[in-house]
Order: structure tokens, then sequence, then C-alpha cells
């Protein structure tokens, strides 16, 4: 227990290093006009207020500069001050004095003053301010993350200015993640990311000239964006051009600015919600993931999103009925979370899985020559891949890139074994979950046991170039030149930006599309069905500089029409 001498210690000792004090900001004045007067207003969804303490102030005059002219844009706040003081001491007196302010976009910063002896006191506040602004009319309330920084990027002696409270910062921000689990309209921004380097702060919070610009360019890029995701639990019709009459599409889903964790689960349109996903993404990530998806009779298909996220759909081909490959019920195949005690498999286990066990979903594949999954590893206990692969095929490629924690799943066509098994094996103990999306016939034209690495840039010992293309001959992997669909998994690692990779028929020229989103540090994967041009050659774009890994996982004939690679929808549009 903390008694009152202690806590006045502490915030004396907070003051005198300036985290209550924000002596250096100046306390900015109401806008006044004309008694009488009438000023023109922006529309709702071009009105942004922010409430602040002294480091969002640091923004005033940049904020206004960051959003297009006809916006209106307004700041207000003072030093020093808690969340329940912003709330009472100036969101609601504008609200009384000055509603023209407040349209679909509030932004709140603050949090660098918190009651770290009674961290209920917090959420509290938190939850008035939201509900305040939400009974107000509010659609969406932005809160800017703390500045988390690396000692590296400061100053010594800024350093240790910060010292008595920056240990709090992290626990504000984790409380300021729950609460978009109570809060289906926060959005957070994420200056904590953005941050966390060099030249932002004259000391190691309070913003300069170029920090201020950065804080006010990441608001706008953040109002933006939630203007254009689809809403949490919402479903999305894709059209999908020449798709009438097709059994399925091979599709490219991009998940971007997502309001926080969660998936998507592509179905028909005209059938229920299947309990499948196949899609994961995690707040402040571009994420990117293949699949089959069934059509209906007009060519269309859904996405059900669990949480709001902007969404980009590519399509790269088709499945003509009557080919010999068949759309099922996206079906759960297997859940390592099921098995008693929710054990995770074992670093190095391989697991078999049976058709024996859905033959009720195959359809009249029986005997299926390949079937369509995604498998998903999720709470890994560390970094790692899964192999999916026909039981008993040597190969050392892997299918699935994973980090510890985060759900990463990809699309897998594989052969099974003359039993009718299929075989995973994981590197590191990891839940792991596999999903039936399609079966091919027993006389479909497809060729899925074996793996060939076509293409890795380590072997030279240099990243591919920014900006550069990457030909893979397909025949020097085995698959024949006229194929129309060559299956292959695509690996980005120890990217130096930010970036994503491209692939498409060379001769049809580099599309508007992308296969998977890369930053640095990550080892990213997805898989990909593309059709090779005339001369039999896929092409692969880097837009930043990276590892690229291609591996042939096989080949596709009549069951597949490959197309060049179209975008059918991009929210951000």
């Amino acid at each position: 227990m903390v008694g009152d001498r202690t806590v006045k210690r502490l915030l004396a000792a907070a003051t005198a290093c300036g985290l209550l004090a924000f002596a250096l900001a100046p306390t900015p004045t109401a806008d006044a006009g004309p008694i009488g007067s009438f000023p023109q207003v922006a529309a709702r969804s071009q009105r942004v207020a922010m409430f602040t303490d002294s480091v969002g102030l640091g923004a005033k005059s940049a904020l206004p500069n960051a959003f297009p002219a006809g916006w209106d844009v307004h700041v207000d706040g003072k030093p020093a001050q808690f969340v329940e003081q912003l709330e009472s001491d100036f969101v609601r007196p504008r609200l009384a004095s000055s509603p023209e302010w407040f349209g679909d976009h509030v932004v709140i910063a603050a949090g660098y003053n918190y009651p770290y002896w009674d961290p209920q006191r917090f959420d509290r506040s938190v939850d008035s301010m939201i509900d305040t602004l939400t009974a107000a009319g509010v659609r969406h309330v932005y809160w800017v993350l703390l500045r988390e920084i690396d000692p590296q990027y400061i100053s010594g002696s800024a350093w240790r200015q910060i010292q008595p409270y920056y240990w709090y910062f992290p626990t504000v921000n984790a409380h300021l993640e729950a609460a978009l689990e109570r809060h289906p309209n926060l959005t957070l921004v994420d200056w904590k990311a953005a941050a966390n380097q060099t030249g932002l702060t004259y000391d190691a919070i309070h913003l300069n000239t170029a920090g201020a610009a950065l804080y006010s360019s990441l608001i706008r890029n953040t109002v933006d964006a939630t203007s254009t995701r689809v809403d949490n639990h919402s479903t999305t019709k894709v059209h999908v051009p020449g798709g009438e009459g097709a059994a399925a599409a091979a599709v490219n889903l991009t998940t971007t600015d997502p309001r926080t964790g969660g998936y998507l689960t592509l179905h028909r349109c005209d059938r229920p919600v299947p309990s499948v996903s196949m899609h994961n993404y995690v707040r402040a990530e571009v994420a990117a993931h293949s699949g089959v998806v069934p059509l209906d009779a007009n060519g269309d298909f859904c996405v059900t999103t669990r949480t709001a996220t902007n969404l980009i759909v590519d399509v790269t081909g088709l499945f003509p009925a009557g080919a010999g490959f068949e759309a099922v019920t996206p079906t759960r195949w297997f859940d390592s979370r099921d098995l008693p005690g929710r054990s995770p498999i074992p670093a190095g286990a391989t697991i078999e899985l049976d058709l024996d066990d859905i033959s009720a979903e195959l359809g009249g594949a029986g005997n299926p020559r390949a079937v369509a999954v995604v498998a998903t590893a999720t709470e890994a206990s560390a970094a790692g891949w899964l192999r999916v692969v026909t039981c008993g095929a040597g190969t050392s490629t892997s299918n699935v890139n994973y980090r510890q924690s985060a759900a990463t799943p990809n699309l897998v066509i594989v052969e099974p074994d003359g039993g009718g098994r299929i075989c995973v094996t994981t590197s590191a103990a990891t839940q792991i979950v596999v999903d039936l999306f399609g079966v091919f016939g027993p006389d479909a034209d497809v060729t899925a046991s074996t793996a060939v690495r076509a293409f890795d840039s380590r072997d030279a010992g240099r990243r591919v170039e920014p900006g550069s293309v990457t030909v893979i001959d397909v025949a020097t992997a085995g698959i024949d030149p006229g194929a129309h669909g060559v299956i292959v998994n695509l690996t980005a690692t120890d990217a130096t930006a930010a970036g994503y990779a491209t692939a498409y028929p060379c001769a049809d020229g580099r599309p508007t599309a992308s296969n998977l989103n890369v930053s640095g540090g990550q080892v990213v994967a997805n898989a990909a069905i593309i059709a090779p041009d005339a001369a039999g050659t896929i092409c692969v774009f880097s837009l930043s500089s990276m590892h690229l890994i291609v591996d042939v996982l096989g080949e596709i004939g009549a069951p597949f029409e490959g197309r060049r690679p179209i975008r059918t929808l991009d929210t951000r549009a």
C-alpha cells in the first residue's frame, strides 16, 4: 500500500522532472469569434478535434496542416492533465460551447499523467471519456499511445529525466490496448511504434518540429484508414469478373490498418457463415494470405470480418465447374486445441491427418488426388515453421512461417499418400489448426507431392534489390511450361524496409496486386497459384530490398484457369 506521504514525494519528483508541470508547452486559448456569428463548418466526416496534454499540444499548429483544405481541425487542452481533467475541463465545456467542433473524429492524447497508485481509476476515466464522446454522436474516438523510446535514441540526460515515470508508459499502453475490447469505436494511434527513433523530441517526449509533423501525419493517416474500414462483424460481397458459373476462385486477401486483431472467413454469400477462418491479422500490421473460395452462380463470394479493417482482394484465377476441382464448405479437419489438456504439438513432432476423418465432407471425391487446406499455427512457444506434405515425402521446404503467439495461416495444396493421409511437422511447440477448403477428384490434372526450391537469394549472399524483378523458369523446377497454374510458396526475410512482393505471368506485366507484405526483421510466407506465360515463366516483383525464396510446390492443369492477377476490391479506394 502506498501512503499519502509517499505519493506526495513521487508526485513532487515527477513535477520536478517536468511530467506534471509540462511548463515548456504553452496553454492554448479558445478560438473566439464575433458574438452572433455563425461560422461555416465542414461536414461531420471532415471534422477532427484533439484534446491533449502538453505532448499533443506540441502539434497544435502542425495537425491542421496535415489535413486537406476544407477540413475543420481543432486542438484544445492543457499541460499536466489527467484524463478525467481533460474531460471535465475541456471536452464537456467544448461540447456545450463549441458543438461545431465535434464531428466523426475526436483524438485523445493523454496518459503521461497516470494515476499509477490506482490503475482502475485510469480505466474508469478512459471509459467515461469515450462514453461521453459516443453519447455526443462522435463516430470514431482515437487514442494516441505513449512513446516507448529505446535509450539509444535520446540523450543520456533526457533518459535520466524520464526515469521517475517512464516505467509506467508500457502499463498505460497496455490499458489502452485492453480498452479496444470494451469500445468498438476506439482506434489507437500507434505513436509507440512510430516514435521509437531519434530526432523527434527536444527532451524525451515533447515534440520538436519534426516530431510534430510525424505525429500529425500519423493521426491523419489513422483517420483516413479508419474512415474506409469495413465494420466489426460485417460481411462484404466480392464479385469475381468472369466468375459466373465457376466453382471457386484463387484469391489473395490483404488487411491493412485493422482496429485490433481478428480474422476473416470466406464463404458463399448464399450459405451460412462457417466457423472456419483463412486469414488472421493483428493490429498495426499489414497481412496477406491466399485462399480458395467457393463462388455462387453469379460469381460472387463473401468475406465476413471479425473486427474492423481495410480489405483488399486480388484474384489470380478460377476453378471451372466440372473440371476436376470441387469447393467444399470450409471444414475444420484438425485442431490441437481440442486435444486433452489443450496440449500443443511438441517441437519436431509430426501429426498424420486421415481423409477418413472428414469423408462426409469430400462429396463425390472419396479418393481425392489432392486437397486444398489452410494450415494455421497459433500460440507458438517460439518462431518457427510448419511443413505440410504427402506423408513419406522427403523435402526440406516449409509452408507456414510463424511468429511466437501470433496466429499464422497459409494455403497448401497437397496430395494424400496411398493411405489417404497428409503429414504436418512443426519446428517449435505450437497449436496447429487445419481446415479443408476443396478437393481435386481422383482423375484431376494436378501434381502436388514434391517441392522444389526454384530461387533463394541467400545462395548468392545478397538481397534482391528494391524494385527488382526475379524471373522463374518453371521448367527448371520440373513443371510443364504449359501448366495452367503453378503452385508456389513465396517467403521474404531480412527486409531492409517495409514492402511487398507480387507474383505474376511475366509477359502480362506487373499488375496492381500483391502476394505478401513484409517489414524489417520478419519472416513472411504466402502461397499463390500463378499462371506461367507462354514462355513458361513467372515473375516476382520486390518493392523493397529483401531475401526472397521461391518454392515450387506443384502444378495444376485443366481444373484451373489462370489469369493476370486483378484487384477486385480495395476499401481504401
